[in-house]
């Protein structure tokens, strides 16, 4: 079920491989961020009607980047409603020209059909929706297009698959994963002050979130034997 984290900004935490799915629900806009494999989109649906909302009602879907688990959900919003879909240029562009290869849909046995992005976002986009103001930080290192979504007067940061709770953070052998530019990326969130994390997976952090960003990075540094 969604739980409201913030106003207009809503949230659902997932038990299976899918992706954690974010809801910002204002008068005209209602926005996805990620949308799950698509595996449980009646779940999701049901979810989104005890919030008076359904896929018919969808107008943006925001991606943190373009890995079957988030963008696979899409398929389904999409036979209700023609959203504008936002993801970052560099992997925006290859599944514009019909290059699914960074979806990893194949690599999981699933065949996505053609897809496409709206809005190409590019570092320091301000995605607004109604008072919602979302800035755009491209965070490669889980994926070469990953990006956090941070709502600095919500003190709320949308993480994906750059930072997770307890320390953790994203796999790196994914095609265009690196260790380093995750410990880079790391670095960066460890230095803003924020509240609220909203990872890909796992759990919210609901409190001091920037601490648990200085400990990510820190683990990943040690994993990876980084300096930086």
């Amino acid at each position: 079920m969604f739980e409201e984290f913030a106003p207009h900004i809503h949230f659902r935490t997932s038990n299976s491989f899918d992706s954690n799915i974010g809801l910002i629900s204002t008068e005209d806009k209602k926005v996805l961020i990620d949308t799950g494999t698509g595996m449980h989109s009646e779940s999701l649906q049901r979810d989104l009607d005890r919030l008076g909302t359904s896929f018919k009602d969808i107008t943006d879907i925001v991606l943190t980047h373009s890995h079957i688990d988030h963008i696979g959900g899409v398929m389904a919003v999409l036979k209700e409603s023609n959203p504008t879909i936002h993801l970052h240029k560099t992997e925006a562009e290859m599944i514009n020209s019909g290059d699914m290869t960074l979806t990893l849909s194949s690599h999981f046995g699933v065949k996505l059909p053609p897809i496409t992005i709206d809005n190409l976002l590019e570092e320091g986009d301000i995605i607004t929706f109604g008072d919602v103001n979302l800035e755009v930080l491209h965070t490669p290192g889980h994926s070469l297009g990953s990006i956090c979504l941070f709502e600095k007067s919500k003190s709320l940061m949308f993480t994906g698959d750059t930072m997770f709770p307890g320390g953790s953070f994203g796999r790196v052998d994914f095609p265009t994963g690196s260790p380093k530019q995750l410990v880079a990326s790391l670095k960066r969130l460890s230095k803003i002050n924020f509240e609220i994390a909203l990872a890909g997976h796992l759990h919210p952090i609901r409190h001091d979130a920037s601490r648990s960003a200085r400990n990510s990075y820190q683990s990943a540094k040690m994993m990876f034997r980084i300096q930086s």
